[in-house]
């Protein structure tokens, strides 16, 4: 079990290079012994890995002397536990590629991969076997999950109890070396620089309402920091890439950006009018390596076809680690903006007090699926009153969400909000 998973991490570390920095002759050989250094007693890896004949669960464990292997049964073999998983995902593909095309005209009560995601994940989980996995960790409240191939798009940590703090990984090599890069790096995130790139004009893609208000609100939280911020028909490729280089060390970015299955390196983020910053791109700014989080709130990391990933997942988050960015949060889809500018607001707020990128993000989603009517209510009076009497763009907006809350029955407004997978298992934090 040794070999094959210091194999699976060679192939995977040999893929990324090839996706992301042109082909090498390089191999990056990891052994089981040197994975035990992102380990420690309350910390746990669930490695994944696709084969042509198999899906292996690999689970490493602090001084371990070998990793866990989740064994075959009675009922399932590993080529039958592979067999359901890519049937499950060519139906995830289609119901999300079918999704994309209409959703602006379906309701949420609509039949569509949006009201089946709770029935999908569930279906996941078992496919995965995820009871399995957490009955042999019993002691463990942090997990690392490293993906395979179409597994990198999945909410994994959402088939997961709440109990545990998870981030990704794309490979335990990049791991190591950002876990390397955070110890020299041990000055408090919340008094760090910010760069914020707030809403571009995009042409091509929605307008996001909420976007000014989770800016104001992230840059009010750093006012005490160093900070510059760069918005609309101004968030052109130039600036931006020009604002990147200078000594920043936290990048909060609002917007869209894309995916480009065919070639990884053109995935980019969206910025003003027809403008892109891309992955290619990103690889050669300097000084990225200064930063310790990148968050790209609203962005759509997944693939939106139906094609499935043969090889390995290379995309914007792996360029800004490959660069040296410790942390980076993300969606793995296009959620609501009010769900992401909540929810970053309370992230970078949890970061403030003091909290780990990782853990303020676990609260953030917790908060955010509890989130009642009521509760929203109160935030946009509190956002009103904070508004200048002149303000002519958010005031509009605002005042039609509280007239919309206020004509709801009391029964009403004790629901949560954003309670749905949707909105909030989007939401997941790739680093060390």
């Amino acid at each position: 079990m040794l070999q094959a998973i210091e194999l699976a991490e060679e192939g995977k570390n040999t893929c990324l290079r090839w996706l992301l920095d042109g082909w090498s002759d390089e191999s990056s050989s990891l052994s089981y012994s040197e994975m035990q250094q992102l380990l420690n007693p309350s910390t746990a890896i669930v490695y994944w890995h696709l084969s042509s004949y198999a899906l292996h669960t690999f689970i490493l464990k602090h001084n371990a002397p070998s990793p866990i292997v989740l064994e075959e049964t009675e009922f399932v073999t590993q080529a039958r536990r592979l067999q359901g998983f890519e049937d499950w995902v060519k139906n995830w593909n289609q119901q999300y590629a079918d999704y994309r095309k209409g959703k602006d005209q379906q309701g949420e009560k609509a039949i569509t991969w949006r009201s089946k995601l709770p029935e999908m994940l569930g279906e996941l989980g078992n496919i995965l076997d995820i009871n399995t996995i957490v009955s042999e960790i019993p002691e463990i409240t942090q997990l690392i999950l490293v993906p395979h191939r179409d597994l990198h798009r999945l909410p994994l940590h959402a088939i997961f109890t709440d109990n545990f703090t998870i981030t990704y990984l794309p490979s335990a090599q990049i791991g190591i070396t950002l876990q390397s890069l955070k110890q020299t790096n041990l000055g408090a995130i919340a008094e760090l620089p910010l760069l914020s790139v707030e809403h571009p004009d995009s042409e091509g893609f929605s307008i996001l309402p909420h976007a000014e208000i989770e800016s104001a609100a992230i840059t009010q939280l750093f006012q005490n920091s160093t900070q510059k911020r760069i918005s609309g028909e101004a968030a052109t490729n130039t600036t931006v890439k020009a604002a990147l280089k200078d000594s920043y060390s936290i990048f909060n970015f609002t917007g869209h950006s894309t995916y480009n299955f065919d070639n990884p390196k053109k995935s980019a983020l969206a910025l003003s009018g027809k403008e892109f910053l891309t992955l290619e791109e990103i690889f050669h700014i300097e000084n990225l390596r200064g930063y310790q989080l990148v968050s790209l709130s609203s962005c759509e990391t997944a693939i939106t076809s139906n094609q499935t990933i043969t090889a390995e997942y290379g995309g914007l988050v792996s360029a800004f680690l490959y660069q040296g960015v410790t942390d980076v949060v993300s969606t793995l889809w296009t959620v609501t903006d009010d769900a992401s500018c909540f929810l970053m607001i309370y992230f970078y707020w949890q970061i403030k007090k003091g909290k780990s990128p990782a853990v303020a993000l676990n609260k953030a989603t917790k908060w955010l699926r509890n989130l009642t009517f009521t509760q929203l209510e109160r935030i946009y009076q509190v956002i009103w009153a904070k508004l200048p009497s002149n303000e002519t763009t958010i005031r509009p907006f605002i005042r039609r969400k509280l007239n919309q809350i206020s004509q709801m029955e009391l029964s009403e407004k004790k629901q949560q909000r954003f309670q749905h997978p949707y909105y909030w298992a989007a939401f997941i934090i790739t680093g060390r």
